[in-house]
């Protein structure tokens, strides 16, 4: 059974990636990945390699807790995603901790696989993203107030248990706020607001400052930036 699981989510993901979209960004003539030039300290989400953010997280009924992000290294992938390059994101919570990889585009970040794992430090889950999941988008039309667009992707679970699921969404992106200030326990910081809405009526609102990364995000549970270190 196992073996017909994998057979079928690879026939899955060939069938989805064959318009090429999970390749790594490339030159304009195909000569291979691009060499993104923008100084870190004015980008969104800059992702270098020994890089963490920590966040204090509440929702209802909920103690307060904390969760860790530290880039780890930079490398392929791997397993269904093998050719994609990403900085691999470890996020450290209080009932186990997960590991994403996220390729940077130089005008957006995409998340292409995340796996979860239990306290015990069990794999539960492991997640792949087709073409790619959006965490946040840099082109210059995107950044202005009022801006709108959507995304499409499919989302391809591997369960130990239960095996593969596939799920089509869809996501709405708008600018809200440019130039926003807000303040959280690591300081005030001047940010963008972009809200998400993606299909089966999820909706989150995130706070992004120029040089420093993510410094709020409300959905089903608020997270406000306490440290971070950026290499």
């Amino acid at each position: 059974m196992r073996r017909e699981l994998a057979g079928a989510l690879a026939a899955v993901v060939a069938g989805l990636t064959g318009c090429g979209d999970d390749a790594p960004a490339t030159t304009d003539d195909g000569g291979g990945t691009i060499t993104c030039t923008e100084p870190l300290a004015t980008r969104y989400l800059p992702l270098a390699i020994g890089a963490t953010w920590t966040y204090d997280v509440s929702e209802p009924d909920t103690p307060a807790r904390q969760k860790s992000n530290t880039v780890e290294a930079l490398e392929d992938v791997g397993d269904r995603k093998v050719g994609v390059v990403g900085f691999r994101i470890r996020t450290e919570k209080l009932d186990g901790y997960t590991v994403s990889w996220q390729e940077d585009r130089c005008t957006s970040i995409i998340r292409h696989r995340e796996q979860s794992f239990d306290a015990a430090g069990t794999l539960a889950s492991d997640q792949f993203y087709v073409p790619g999941k959006l965490r946040v988008d840099e082109t210059p039309e995107h950044l202005t107030l009022g801006a709108r667009w959507s995304i499409s992707y499919t989302e391809v679970e591997i369960d130990p248990v239960a095996g593969v699921k596939t799920v089509s969404k869809d996501e709405t992106w708008s600018v809200e706020a440019v130039d926003e200030a807000v303040t959280v326990p690591a300081g005030t910081f001047t940010t963008l607001r972009v809200r998400k809405v993606t299909s089966g009526a999820a909706d989150k609102t995130f706070w992004f400052a120029r040089g420093v990364g993510k410094i709020m995000e409300q959905g089903e549970q608020r997270e406000e930036l306490r440290a971070y270190t950026l290499p």
